[in-house]
């Protein structure tokens, strides 16, 4: 699916590091819109979620619509998770980059990338 997402956009796949041993609990990718933007989106390994970063400019709509048909063609059932119940904080939880208490189900059940931007 991120292959396919790659041939019409520049793609820079950041699932690599699970091959390498890193345990993180989803696929991540980041597909360049213009030369300066990117719309990242992770597909979660613990449930049927996904969730896209927008960029918040004009061109992010259209892709983001195409890279969750690809990603719901792809994974049956996986549907986005409800912003209202994903930045929720988690209690008692910390990553190895987010403090106890900080920490979000985005950031659970994706990856702790999902604080590197705001989603939209």
């Amino acid at each position: 699916m991120i292959d396919r997402t790659g041939d019409r956009y520049g793609l820079h796949n950041e699932s690599f590091h699970i091959l390498a041993g890193r345990v993180d609990s989803a696929y991540s990718a980041r597909i360049w819109l213009t030369d300066g933007t990117a719309l990242d989106f992770h597909v979660s390994l613990l449930g049927p979620y996904y969730g896209i970063h927008l960029a918040g400019i004009p061109e992010d709509e259209p892709a983001a619509r195409e890279v969750a048909q690809k990603i719901e063609a792809t994974y049956p059932g996986y549907r986005p998770i409800p912003p209202e119940i994903a930045n929720e904080v988690v209690p008692d939880v910390a990553t190895n980059v987010v403090l106890m208490s900080e920490a979000t189900i985005y950031m659970c059940l994706f990856s702790e990338v999902w604080a590197w931007v705001d989603p939209v």
